[in-house]
């Protein structure tokens, strides 16, 4: 009897798989859910409530499995932050112009330059502020959707920066590796 249980032990301890399973975002569907949010509001399309699994590959014993997901943007905290950002959009899109306010790589904004008219350089200020409230309002609730991992996280937040730089005004300050003015 001990040797029929030991057996049976030995035989389910071999049938079991051990299964690695990565959860990616691909850049194109990232950058794709920074479209949908970032457009000018002129420019933006319609989101998808369509969202699925692709698995790359069937689960065999010791194989790591990576799952590509859809990016999820429908939530009512995305919408409102994206309603704040376009309220001052094209007051935040004159102080780029103008050389007062540049993009940075980590999804936000700064202040590069100060107008000498004091109200002006309050009102600068505190836009950029209220920006970078929303963007991180917006990014905060975009990782928690989608249970994005820690080591993910940085990838979203240059993808959407490079969304934000390319729809930024000629003028702007766009940090790389320097800093340059878009043309």
């Amino acid at each position: 009897m001990k040797k029929g249980w030991l057996l049976l032990s030995v035989l389910v301890l071999a049938g079991c798989a051990i299964v690695n399973v990565y959860v990616t975002f691909p850049e194109e569907k990232i950058e794709k859910a920074a479209e949908e949010l970032l457009a000018p509001p002129s420019q933006s399309k319609p989101q998808s409530n369509l969202f699925r699994f692709i698995f790359t590959d069937v689960a065999y014993a010791q194989e790591v499995v990576e799952v590509k997901r859809d990016i999820k943007t429908d939530s009512p905290v995305i919408k409102a932050a994206k309603q704040r950002m376009d309220t001052w959009r094209e007051e935040m899109d004159t102080y780029k112009k103008e050389g007062f306010v540049g993009e940075t790589n980590e999804f936000t904004v700064v202040v590069r330059n100060l107008p000498s008219d004091p109200e002006k350089a309050k009102r600068i200020k505190k836009i950029v502020n209220d920006e970078n409230q929303q963007r991180r309002i917006m990014m905060d609730e975009l990782l928690k959707i989608n249970n994005v991992p820690a080591g993910e996280i940085t990838k979203f937040k240059r993808i959407f920066a490079d969304v934000m730089k390319k729809y930024s005004p000629s003028g702007t300050w766009i940090q790389e590796e320097e800093w340059y003015r878009k043309e």
